[in-house]
Parts: structure tokens; sequence; C-alpha cells
């Protein structure tokens, strides 16, 4: 038996019962319309879904229970069948935003796309366009398609119903999107949202993650700067690249100290780590350095020791950040990947630097390294969240 489409709907209706006919032409401010969502009627129960009857909202009510018990894929089938279904319905825009959610944590994010585009394309008025949008560009970012993000991410810029805080929010993804594909277009948009933050924060409250976020994301891309500066041979030619070397790494620290100062305490504790991961990496730059061609054997080995033990400075320095990072991450009670990574790091670092001193005392000669690369700033202190509510 064919399905059978029931649409319902109450027309205007006079409450006040009774009333004489000769009254009915002067209108009844009581009349009210109802309008009920269509409910489809099967002949046997659906192959897919086990049920009698299709409607909208329960559709949606089954996805949202399901994808709430983590089961994606079930939910998806009921959220599929409301699309389809319904495509008129009130519940059109929630059902197309969970089952986008839904499908980007199956790791589909191609499927998402056209889930949340039946938002953003055909219903631009709807309360989820914003949130739809930026999740769209999420993914089309994830997919190499970034051309089709920044053009969206352009169009909720041109509309004159974004807030403040959407707009900081479109200015920084684009940037996002653009870092591997065109740096100083990248550069250009997460300015634009630091500069959009600042104009409007004394005015009105913005989220402060936001230019947290921007600014890690402008010290990512001098930190980028820093890791490609190469360190050659001769010693001249060494001697400039350590500068400029530095002069990065300074840079890009800078930008990092910049993020924590925003008190963000996740971002904070983000930069935190990825300042001593400079030390670190710099350490490793100039161990790898090669030794000096016009050296003899016993000349090379001495070099070696000698370089080994002013670079014990470096690693002085990244275990010092990192312990200041864990420090922060305790006093803000948010144990993030970050806090795992420094601990991880400044264990791993602190039995280096150790044997390494072990090493020196056995050979007579103790580590009195000093100087080796710029000392890093203090951690801003960020405030503990509030304790929660009852």
């Amino acid at each position: 038996m064919r399905s059978l489409r029931v649409i319902l709907c109450l027309a205007p209706l006079a409450l006040a019962a009774g009333c004489p006919a000769q009254r009915a032409t002067r209108p009844d401010r009581s009349a009210r319309e109802i309008l009920l969502e269509p409910t489809v009627i099967l002949g046997k129960p659906d192959a897919e879904l086990g049920l009698d009857e299709l409607d909208a909202q329960a559709l949606l009510k089954q996805g949202l229970s399901l994808q709430a018990a983590g089961k994606f894929a079930e939910a998806a089938l009921y959220l599929r069948r409301l699309l389809s279904e319904f495509p008129g319905s009130r519940y059109l825009s929630a059902a197309a935003f969970n089952l986008g959610r839904g499908l980007e944590e199956l790791g589909r994010p191609a499927e998402a796309v056209e889930a949340y585009r039946r938002i953003t394309r055909e219903l631009p008025g709807s309360r989820d366009f914003f949130d739809a949008a930026f999740r769209e560009a999420g993914c089309l970012g994830s997919l190499g398609r970034a051309e089709e993000a920044v053009a969206l991410l352009d169009r909720v810029l041109q509309r004159a119903d974004t807030s403040v805080d959407d707009q900081v929010d479109a200015w920084l993804q684009r940037g996002e999107i653009l870092r591997g594909r065109d740096p100083q277009e990248a550069e250009r948009s997460l300015r634009a949202a630091l500069r959009l933050y600042r104009a409007h924060e004394r005015k009105e409250y913005l989220d402060p993650a936001l230019a947290a976020r921007a600014e890690f994301r402008l010290a990512e891309l001098a930190e980028k700067g820093f890791q490609v500066a190469p360190l050659r041979l001769p010693e001249e030619l060494l001697e400039s690249d350590l500068e400029e070397k530095a002069r990065r790494l300074l840079e890009a620290q800078a930008g990092f100290l910049r993020c924590m100062r925003h008190g963000d305490a996740e971002w904070a504790i983000a930069a935190g780590y990825r300042i001593g991961r400079l030390y670190v990496d710099l350490h490793h730059a100039l161990e790898a350095v090669p030794t000096p061609e016009d050296l003899s054997g016993e000349e090379a080995a001495v070099y070696r020791e000698l370089l080994r033990k002013r670079l014990l400075v470096l690693l002085r320095k990244a275990v010092r950040v990192f312990e200041m990072t864990v420090q922060l991450s305790e006093r803000t009670r948010l144990d993030t990947e970050w806090t795992r990574e420094a601990r991880a790091e400044m264990a791993r670092i602190e039995r280096e630097v150790l044997q390494a001193i072990e090493a020196g005392a056995r050979g007579g000669a103790g580590d009195n390294a000093s100087g080796g690369g710029p000392e890093p700033e203090p951690v801003p202190p960020v405030p503990a969240p509030p304790p929660p509510s009852r």
C-alpha cells in the first residue's frame, strides 16, 4: 500500500461558541490558526526505521536522543529522513545542523558540508545560519577546499546582521584556513580580527578566547619563520644566521606571550608549552650544525663537548617554561593535552640535563655554562575559573 501523506491544519476557529449567524461577518479577534506538522502514515512499517508513521517532530526527537547517546550513525538515519520527507518542516534547520555535527563525529566532513548547506544555502534566515556557516567552513578547510571556505566566510562578513563576535570569528577562521595556502593573506585576516576585537572590546563583552586564538595563530606564523631559518657554516655565516634565528624566536615568543595576556587559560597553557618548545627546537638546531671541517679529530671532540655544555642553558630555560605552564594548568584546574605534553617534555629534558651534568662531572669539568639565548618572560597570571554552581 502506498504511503498516505496527511496534512493536518486547523483553519481559524471562532472560539466564542453559539454566536448568532448574523454576527459572523464581524471579525472575531479570539480566532487563531494552528498549523500542525504533516504526518506520513505508512501501509506497513518502514524498512529502515521500523515506524508505522513518520512525523518531523518525532524524527528529530529520536535523532537527537541517539546523538546524545553517541549513536551518530543511527541518529543520521532519522535526521536524513526528516530532511527528505519534510523539506518544509520548521524542524529542518535543527535537523540539518545536528546531522552535520553527527557526520563530523563520524569523520565524514564532505557529507557534513552538504548537511550544513541545507541551512547556509536554503535557509539564510535561520538562527542556525552562523553556527552552520562556521562549521561548514571548518569542514571545507579540512578537505583542502580553501576557496569555498573563504567564500563562505566572506558571505558571513558581508551580512548586515553579523554580530561583532561573529565578524571576529569569521576573520579568525579565514586566517586559519589560509595559513598553509597564503601566509600573507592569512596574517592580514588574523590582524583584521584583532583590530576589530580591540575596537569593540570596551563597548561590549567579547570572548577573550577569540583574541587569544588570533594572537596564537600569528605567533605560529612567526614560529614557522623561526623553524625554517637556516644555520650554516662557515663561522661568519653561522654568526649572522644565529642572530636571525634568535630574532625570529623572540618574535614568536612575544606573540605567544601576547596570547597569554588575554587571560584565557586554555590558550595560555597552549602558548606556554609552545614557548618552551622554541628553546628545545633551538637546542636541536644548534646541535645539528656540522662540526667545522678544519678541526682535527681531537679538536672536533673538544668542540662538540664545549657546544654541548653551552647548549644546556637552552634546555634549562625550556624546563623553566614548562614548569610555569604546568603550574598555570594546576592553578586554573585545566588539564589539557598541552599540559600533558609539557609534563612529558619536562621529564625528558630533566633526564637529559642530569645525564649531561653527570657526564661532565666524570670528565672533570663542571657545567658552568651561561648565556646561550634570550630569557623567557614570566607567565602572566590567569585567573582561576569560579567554582561550579550547584
